[in-house]
């Protein structure tokens, strides 16, 4: 990313900041809802709903995105945040971080599970995700795949954010499938991805 996508998400972000932050994602719920607890990476979290989720449910969250303002504004949802020297924002329960994905180095074998949501990097993001899980961590990843740039609300112009069909674990050789499905929801074309890294 570079400094135009950063003010082109900061803008976004901006214009959208007295609304409501958007529901987190019930899938998301339903994927957590049995595994205890632990240390969690929210990939380009945007506002941050997913993180609040995890936090509420007990997780520790690491939440990465190139907005400080879209952190700005997830951060506004928690209790006691404080900012440090460098930016970052220090919430009960989630740390947010503002860094380009393009040169972040998240800490090696550290996380329990990592979600991404709305985003795609096929060329770096597999493999520090896979170097960031601990063994046994999972994955829960939910991102545009065919058929969304064909329905009349497609809102995306560059078909290179798409997946082709059944290409997201592909992405990841070094994880195992859990669960794999590609949903056409009411607003949305996506794939949905839980996979784990061996033991």
């Amino acid at each position: 990313m570079s400094d135009t996508d950063r003010t082109r998400w900061d803008e976004k972000y901006r214009l959208k900041s007295e609304l409501p932050s958007p529901a987190p994602s019930e899938w998301l719920r339903n994927v957590v809802a049995d595994l205890p607890p632990g240390r969690a990476w929210d990939v380009a979290c945007g506002v941050g709903q997913n993180a609040h989720l995890l936090a509420q449910l007990g997780w520790t969250v690491d939440a990465v995105d190139i907005s400080p303002i879209g952190l700005e504004i997830g951060s506004r949802d928690s209790e006691n945040h404080s900012e440090n020297h460098s930016g970052n924002i220090h919430s009960r329960n989630i740390h947010w971080i503002a860094a380009d994905l393009d040169t972040y180095e998240p800490p090696t074998d550290a996380y329990d599970l990592v979600i991404v949501f709305r985003f795609l990097d096929r060329l770096r993001l597999p493999q520090i995700i896979q170097n960031s899980l601990k063994s046994g961590g999972r994955i829960a990843y939910e991102t545009f795949v065919a058929g969304q740039m064909e329905r009349s609300d497609n809102h995306l112009a560059n078909p290179d954010f798409v997946l082709r069909s059944g290409e997201l674990p592909i992405l990841f050789p070094e994880l195992r499938t859990l669960a794999y499905a590609e949903e056409s929801l009411t607003d949305r074309t996506v794939a949905r991805w839980i996979g784990i890294k061996p033991e």
